[in-house]
């Protein structure tokens, strides 16, 4: 995901984590040294490279770009359908690459729930015993939730995109919340 937030350019660590705070809110809590352990692999894995940015009263900032194999593996990650708790994440990045990157998500993410409820339906007609039935129509309720919610959001695209980045929440909510 961080790789994903590097698609709009340059970016050091904290901006990354403040962007993914304040796009996520309550969602999202990390802390910053877990931000730039994922960078420093990302960099030894070749997917972003780093340099050294002077700051007139602070001390020097380590800046992070996607290199060439960085931006195949963000698209790559923004694309792919992922894990079921990854979609907001993945929309929450997207938001901040544009409409048509947002747009495109939504309906790539529509396609691919809109198949898997076709699946689970067809699915639900050969369970067998046990709770099996009951388990398909769980997953059947939370796939058609998702829908709802992307239909939502398509709606209003945007207005969604057009809207300012998120604010990280302030120092004391975001501690009480990581307590």
């Amino acid at each position: 995901m961080l790789a994903g937030l590097l698609l709009a350019g340059p970016a050091h660590g904290y901006r990354l984590q403040a962007t993914l705070e304040g796009e996520l809110g309550p969602l999202w809590v990390t802390r910053a040294s877990q931000v730039y352990l994922t960078l420093g692999r990302m960099q030894r894995d070749g997917l972003v490279g780093g340099r050294t940015v002077p700051q007139a009263t602070r001390p020097a900032r380590q800046t992070f770009e996607l290199t060439a194999r960085g931006r195949d593996a963000a698209r790559a990650w923004l694309d792919a359908p992922g894990q079921d708790g990854e979609l907001v994440v993945r929309v929450a990045v997207a938001r901040l690459l544009g409409l048509a990157t947002f747009t495109e998500l939504l309906d790539a993410a529509s396609a691919a729930a809109t198949a898997a409820l076709r699946r689970l339906r067809a699915l639900r007609a050969e369970v067998g015993g046990g709770l099996q039935r009951e388990a398909v129509e769980a997953e059947i309720g939370r796939v058609q939730a998702e829908l709802r919610w992307l239909e939502s959001v398509r709606e209003r695209a945007e207005e969604i995109v057009a809207a300012p980045r998120g604010a990280r929440p302030e120092r004391k909510e975001r501690d009480a919340r990581s307590a």
